[in-house]
């Protein structure tokens, strides 16, 4: 994981997923999830908190497929959670905190890396990122974020209340 990945990671968690949600978003997942290897990533947990107090969720793609869950009601899901809307001075507090833990020696991360995103920062203006190639690599990401409450939605229509 790099800066950059972090940065992202922050973003999810304040912003959700609204900027995802355009014309094609149902078909780019469905083209998606067509193309994963659902044996990849054995190991890769079912969600991943992104916000600090848990709302936020990345819902990884492989095991919500492995469990036979349907992505029209993930894509639903994805919808509803766009409705919440994320502001600027929440992403920059949440980067900020993550600096003071790089510059207390807490986190190892580059500091170049975090000075140039923070360049990036300076007009206010927090853009949606990608994730760097070594995470590509090394994780093969393939998620989507949504509301916690939205997820557990999908579990109770499943008949799999309590499961997260």
């Amino acid at each position: 994981m790099r800066a950059t990945d972090v940065y992202k990671l922050l973003y999810q968690g304040v912003f959700g997923v609204g900027h995802l949600l355009g014309e094609g978003a149902q078909q780019r997942l469905e083209a998606e999830a067509r193309t994963l290897r659902l044996n990849d990533q054995p190991e890769e947990p079912l969600i991943e908190e992104v916000s600090a107090d848990g709302s936020m969720l990345r819902v990884n793609l492989r095991p919500y497929l492995r469990r036979g869950l349907p992505l029209n009601r993930l894509f639903s899901a994805m919808e509803e959670s766009a409705h919440e809307k994320g502001n600027a001075e929440d992403f920059l507090e949440a980067w900020s905190i993550f600096k003071q833990l790089v510059g207390s020696g807490e986190l190892r991360f580059n500091e170049e890396e975090i000075e140039e995103l923070d360049r990036q920062l300076e007009s206010g203006y927090c853009p949606p990122r990608h994730h760097s190639e070594n995470y590509r690599i090394a994780y093969i990401p393939a998620y989507r974020v949504v509301k916690r409450s939205e997820l557990e939605m999908i579990f109770d229509a499943e008949g799999l209340g309590g499961s997260l």
